[in-house]
């Protein structure tokens, strides 16, 4: 239905369509594929791939990713070019899909920094921070039996909660099983403007996500001087290599309680090197050009 609008809508008005972007090689690509059909021409496609979907813990999350994983097996060969967003990514297409090489193009997301990175002159809070969508997918069941395995050894340390999602009152009911309302802070959704000011509330970022393409969260988290604590995946081995050794720490719960502990304090007296911050917006002020430009070069290699 979508591919027909188009199709309509590029003929009424006489466009030249040179590229078609889909921003996933699911509903979006099948929509440029059929548009290629109703318009009769072979217009390149790039398809944009920002989750880490060839990574096994992705199709084990549930059954819609697996048959997700399906259709992109089919959709992800057929693109002129493929965008991901990190070089391990990238590797997990070529190895999963069998994409070749030469046609993915790693271009990060474009982050709006809103703030300069926070210095703390004394050790910050003792408080663990979760940001972002409280879903299951999010490994939110994880975090809340890390801060029970903490919490059997320390009872001084507070829990930060920023954010929503269908799983919001399970999950605050959880963390209210294992401590006091007073020890857990809630606050929501927030606007970028006033991040800043949580950031200075928060010890140590916990990300617990079993699977993370990028970590836009983890990477806005270092540039606000707090460490990073995150289960392996592509994004955060892709951020630990660009951050210095100890300010991103993997996280694994299978160790011993006392060595979680550990790590925990350990984290919560680390400094974040302004380093990361400066060379991290520079570099994100080149990303938008350097996704335009691949859009050039998709064009070109097509002619």
């Amino acid at each position: 239905m979508f591919a027909k609008k188009i199709n309509k809508y590029v003929k009424t008005n006489n466009l030249n369509v040179r590229l078609l972007v889909a921003g996933d090689p699911w509903e979006s690509y099948w929509s440029a594929y059929f548009l290629n059909k109703f318009l009769n021409k072979k217009i390149p496609i790039q398809i944009q791939v920002h989750g880490d979907i060839a990574d096994p813990r992705w199709r084990r999350i549930n059954l819609r990713n697996r048959i997700r994983y399906s259709f992109a097996k089919l959709s992800l060969p057929k693109a002129s070019s493929v965008r991901a967003v990190t070089k391990y990514q990238a590797e997990n297409l070529v190895n999963s899909f069998g994409i070749k090489r030469e046609k993915i193009v790693v271009v990060p997301v474009p982050i709006i920094v809103a703030s300069k990175s926070v210095s703390l002159k004394s050790e910050r809070p003792k408080t663990i921070g979760f940001i972002g969508r409280i879903h299951q997918d999010r490994g939110i069941w994880a975090f809340i039996k890390l801060v029970r395995i903490l919490n059997s050894g320390a009872k001084d340390f507070k829990v930060f909660v920023i954010g929503d999602g269908p799983s919001k009152d399970k999950f605050l009911m959880k963390l209210s099983s294992i401590f006091s309302k007073n020890r857990i802070i809630y606050i929501g959704q927030l606007p970028e403007s006033e991040l800043l000011k949580a950031w200075k509330k928060i010890g140590v970022l916990v990300s617990m996500a079993p699977v993370e393409s990028y970590g836009r969260v983890m990477r806005e988290s270092l540039i606000a001087g707090v460490p990073v604590w995150a289960t392996s995946s592509s994004g955060v081995r892709d951020l630990m290599d660009n951050c210095k050794k100890g300010e991103v720490r993997l996280l694994d719960l299978s160790k011993s309680d006392a060595s979680l502990d550990k790590d925990f304090n350990s984290l919560l007296k680390t400094k974040v090197s302004s380093d990361f911050s400066k060379r991290f917006v520079r570099e994100n002020n080149t990303y938008a050009a350097k996704l335009a430009k691949s859009w050039i070069n998709t064009i070109n290699k097509a002619k």
